[in-house]
């Protein structure tokens, strides 16, 4: 399973990377749109907002967790969250790289979450598979894997 896994994975950002040099601006786009959307989603938090920070993961997105069990929907996604809102949490999002494939684009970065004094209470890495609904982009899939011991 995992050798299928990562010849998807290798095939889709070799998909991508060949999107992306033909189709020019609708790449450049999408990852302006991307990257727009991890700062407002920084700010949602911020804001306590775990509704809007929510609402851009799909209704059937996956959201997974270094050592949890995966949580499926958006409506699991905004729950989890509301304990980071009501600590006073603060999300830092860094995408390394975006790669847009057809009406699927793939994310890839790092993170760190700080305390309201500016503590690191975890940072590590991320991957996020975005998926085009209509004229929205929404992250569908969404791996998140702590650094931290």
């Amino acid at each position: 399973m995992k050798n299928v896994f990562t010849l998807l994975s290798l095939g889709l950002l070799f998909f991508g990377s060949v999107q992306a040099q033909s189709s020019g601006n609708s790449s450049d786009k999408v990852k302006a749109y991307i990257l727009e959307a991890g700062e407002k989603m920084e700010q949602a938090l911020a804001n306590k907002d775990a509704e809007k920070f929510g609402s851009y993961f799909a209704d059937d997105a996956l959201f997974k967790l270094s050592g949890q069990e995966a949580l499926h929907g958006q409506q699991a996604v905004i729950q989890a969250h509301k304990g980071m809102v009501a600590n006073g949490l603060k999300l830092n999002i860094n995408a390394e790289e975006v790669h847009s494939f057809g009406n699927y684009a793939a994310e890839i970065g790092n993170y760190e979450i700080t305390s309201p004094d500016g503590q690191v209470i975890d940072k590590g890495t991320y991957s996020t598979l975005w998926k085009k609904n209509g004229n929205e982009w929404k992250i569908y899939r969404d791996i998140v894997s702590t650094s931290m011991k």
